[in-house]
């Protein structure tokens, strides 16, 4: 997917709104590694928050989306979120970036401690779900739910035995492997081997080269979309042969573009929101529907931008329940009781007490014209 003028798109909606007694704020890599993925969180958010101003607000207040990029950087992830609290006086949170990121974030209480709600964040580790954060209300099923899947499917179904990884080094990969080696556990299994890469460089070659000499029936990536699609080609220039799988960090339009569709072409991945393309859902429709201006002709709404779109939906709703004049702590208990919401096809469900909010997981697989199978 290629976005027109993402940042200057972004300011403008900003700048549109500055005067909204209704700040939400948001820290994601809009820049480095994983700054592509980022700009279509943020944009995801801006679309909808932009189709709510359109139709005269809230309660005739516009909402002001305010991001902050962190480049992918935990110190400047919780320096942004001190800013977007104490300075910008959000009301509440949205769409962060990263499972070190959000594991600082919770140890810090920055969310306890000021009473913020923060809605939706790309990461599935069981490390912030569990215990978490009662403020962080979270829109993804876990990477232990997505490991399952993979796992049941390449043993269970296939009958793999010979299963590798090959993880980035911090709490994202970890989180990806842990989950891996108990499910195969599970099934008296073990790693056939295992690969890390440098988180900051994204370097992936000696990866490749280690699992190309093990050459396993399949290969799980706990990996965002460059790092995996870099790891796929020298893979396969070595000569590796493995069944590619991958998780829902990898943005399947991004590592198309970086590696060409005859490369990325059988790349399993699995997915934690429905399909962007899946028009039977009004959901989907409406999405589409708001997405189309930011789209060059023949391109498909990403799984990133949808899931930007739909945290400022569920966010949007809360901010309704909360009455007029939204505080921090009516955004919260709206969220809270926010029972079986149904998005248009795509169910959220949390409670007093619950904050995992969906366990929706399906496989897709990249197919020979670069689009997704499912």
């Amino acid at each position: 997917m290629i976005l027109r003028n993402v940042l200057l798109t972004l300011a403008l909606m900003t700048t549109a709104t500055s005067q909204a007694d209704i700040n939400i704020g948001e820290s994601v890599p809009t820049s480095g590694l994983a700054g592509d993925t980022g700009k279509a969180l943020a944009l995801g958010a801006s679309i909808y928050f932009g189709r709510v101003n359109a139709q005269g607000g809230i309660n005739g207040e516009p909402i002001n989306l305010i991001t902050r990029d962190d480049g992918y950087d935990a110190t400047r992830t919780l320096a942004n979120t001190h800013d977007l609290i104490e300075k910008e006086n959000a009301v509440a949170l949205i769409g962060y970036y990263g499972t070190t990121p959000m594991q600082e974030l919770i140890k810090a209480k920055l969310l306890d401690n000021a009473g913020i709600a923060l809605v939706g964040a790309y990461s599935g580790a069981d490390s912030i779900r569990t215990p978490g954060s009662p403020f962080f209300f979270q829109t993804r099923a876990s990477y232990t739910d997505e490991i399952e899947r993979i796992v049941s499917l390449l043993n269970d179904h296939l009958g793999v035995t010979r299963i590798a990884v090959v993880a980035q080094k911090d709490g994202f990969g970890e989180a990806g492997y842990t989950a891996l080696k108990n499910e195969l556990a599970k099934r008296k299994l073990t790693l056939a081997g295992e690969a890390w890469y440098d988180k900051t460089s994204g370097d992936t070659n000696s990866a490749a080269q280690a699992l190309a000499k093990i050459n396993p029936e399949a290969i799980v990536m706990v990996a965002i979309s460059k790092p995996a699609a870099t790891f796929t080609k020298q893979y396969k220039a070595l000569g590796g042969t493995s069944q590619l799988y991958g998780l829902s960090p990898i943005q399947y339009d991004e590592v198309t573009k970086a590696v060409g569709v005859g490369t990325a072409h059988g790349i399993g991945l699995s997915q934690v929101f429905p399909a962007p393309t899946n028009a039977q859902l009004k959901l989907i429709r409406d999405f589409q529907k708001d997405a189309e201006p930011f789209l060059k002709t023949g391109d498909y709404p990403s799984y990133a931008l949808l899931e930007g779109y739909i945290s400022a939906r569920l966010l949007t709703e809360a901010i309704k329940r909360a009455g007029k004049n939204p505080t921090r702590a009516s955004v919260y208990t709206a969220l809270s009781n926010m029972r079986k919401f149904d998005l248009g096809g795509f169910t959220v469900d949390f409670t007093d007490k619950r904050r995992l909010g969906s366990n929706f997981v399906e496989l897709t697989m990249i197919s020979p014209t670069g689009t997704l199978t499912r």
